[in-house]
């Protein structure tokens, strides 16, 4: 059933419009009209980079980021369907099938760079190519083979996805990950699915019709293909052109094609939150609560029945069990240090490195009221700020490898300057990963939190018992490239 976005706008003197269309269910739900988009003379671009928040309004404009996140926001897909030239014309900068050839002169690999695939009697077949992949061999599977390119992380090659996903992995605070898929005429590349991921579509090149189907899992945690079977008929079917937007929420079923007739398509799927449900947090922070009620609570520290262990059955201690949560959660009452450790620390070693390049001046938050910063580093009488805000994180841990661990507990500032681009999203393993960040007594947590949130502040005013401690710790976070140091006022 079709998805007409076409509707009439009353302001009929606008040169540019936007449609932006809830995809309720087809059968029972009229469609919205469309939303006009404030006209600019002389857009330089679609996207507003200015701050984390103003790309995302930016990207999902004309909605609003309060209506989106309170209606769609793992609730219900959204398409907004454009004709802005501007828009699509920079759409288009971001990837094109052309891009392939200077790409693929930086030496990308099957399997780990790119992928071609068909969708065979509704599964996904993967071409066996392994080894570097050329630009002429990738233009033979993709024109007489009809094959779909799936190119991975994008952001890798090309300076605007960066920008864009670095902005989004400050605005949501977790991972932000892309793939490109360009699909020949008359092809589909993957059958129906569902991801584990929250996704975002921009189309670049050429025309794609979709077709969307109701979850059989909501908020799926694993990616899994469904059958034509237990898919039933889809809710919506729509077709995307450059500069057109959709997203829709973990676990919608969804496949696309490419229709006869027409050009290749070209589209970035951008997709985020994944394994970061109210689950992964729980399982983040529960070790630390349960070690930290432990301590206190002496029938934490009680042994376990004999041979419970052995048991193929433990349903007798579920009522102990059931008593024990209870009282850990009457604790959270009076006792709100939580830690998240694991999470933090994944993030900050995985994401981004901030986005840099030759014309950008350093980055710097919030009013500028301090004047231009000094190079050298801070003193007594210095004024601090905070710089790269969007790319740190203070968390509180136990001291890993030292025998006497279990009751130290240390200030731990991690951050992404150090990260490196061409590695993001790549399946680096944990083993491999290393986080950037500094270590400090936990005496020091809060001046750490009065930096992090008073911009900006004089280093003799952190709350340290001694001067010293209060220019070594502003100090080190300038050392890191964390701190901006200007002079005193006069």
């Amino acid at each position: 059933m079709g998805l007409p976005c076409s509707m009439q706008s009353s302001y009929a003197n606008m040169a540019k419009r936007a449609s932006l269309t809830a995809l309720e269910n087809t059968e029972n739900t009229a469609p919205l009209p469309k939303l006009p988009r404030p006209q600019d003379d002389s857009p330089k671009s679609p996207l507003n980079f200015s701050s984390p928040a103003s790309l995302f309004e930016s990207l999902i404009s004309p909605m609003k980021p309060d209506e989106f996140f309170s209606e769609y926001w793992e609730k219900k897909p959204l398409l907004i369907q454009r004709d802005e030239p501007a828009t699509s014309d920079f759409y288009s900068s971001l990837f094109k099938l052309s891009d392939l050839k200077r790409v693929a002169g930086k030496k990308v690999y099957y399997g780990k760079d790119v992928n071609l695939c068909k969708c065979r009697n509704g599964k996904k077949v993967v071409l066996p190519r392994h080894g570097r992949a050329s630009y002429p061999h990738l233009l033979k599977d993709f024109g007489s083979g009809k094959a779909t390119i799936q190119f991975h992380q994008p952001q890798r090659f090309n300076d605007d996805l960066w920008h864009i996903m670095e902005k989004l992995e400050s605005f949501f605070g977790t991972l932000v990950g892309s793939n490109v898929y360009i699909t020949p005429p008359d092809s589909q590349g993957l059958p129906a699915h569902y991801d584990d991921v929250e996704v975002f579509i921009l189309q670049l090149e050429g025309e794609k019709r979709w077709k969307l189907y109701n979850p059989t899992v909501p908020l799926a945690r694993e990616y899994a293909v469904e059958s034509e079977d237990r898919i039933g008929t889809p809710t919506h079917e729509f077709t995307l052109k450059p500069g057109d937007f959709l997203y829709f929420p973990r676990g919608v079923i969804h496949h696309a094609n490419t229709p006869a007739g027409s050009s290749h398509s070209t589209h970035v799927t951008i997709s985020t939150y994944q394994n970061n449900s109210w689950a992964d947090y729980f399982q983040d922070v529960f070790p630390g609560i349960l070690f930290d009620s432990a301590n206190d609570n002496i029938e934490l520290r009680r042994g376990i029945p004999r041979r419970l262990l052995m048991q193929a059955d433990a349903s007798s201690v579920v009522d102990h069990l059931r008593t024990i949560l209870l009282n850990l959660a009457s604790r959270l009452e009076t006792n709100k240090d939580i830690r998240s450790c694991g999470m933090i620390r994944d993030f900050m070693a995985s994401r981004l490195p901030p986005f840099v390049n030759s014309s950008m001046s350093p980055v710097r938050n919030g009013n500028e009221t301090t004047g231009k910063p000094v190079e050298s580093p801070p003193k007594l009488d210095s004024i601090i700020k905070l710089h790269y805000q969007d790319h740190t994180a203070i968390t509180v841990d136990h001291v890993p490898n030292i025998s006497d661990s279990a009751t130290e507990l240390m200030v731990y500032v991690y951050h992404s300057l150090k990260n490196e681009r061409e590695t993001h999203m790549m399946g680096v393993s944990d083993d491999s990963r290393s986080v950037a960040g500094l270590r400090f007594p936990l005496s020091h947590r809060n001046a750490l939190t009065l930096i992090w949130e008073t911009n900006p502040v004089c280093v003799k005013d952190l709350p340290l018992e001694n001067d010293s401690d209060k220019v070594n710790l502003a100090v080190s976070l300038w050392a890191e490239g964390l701190l901006m140091v200007f002079l005193p006022e006069a």
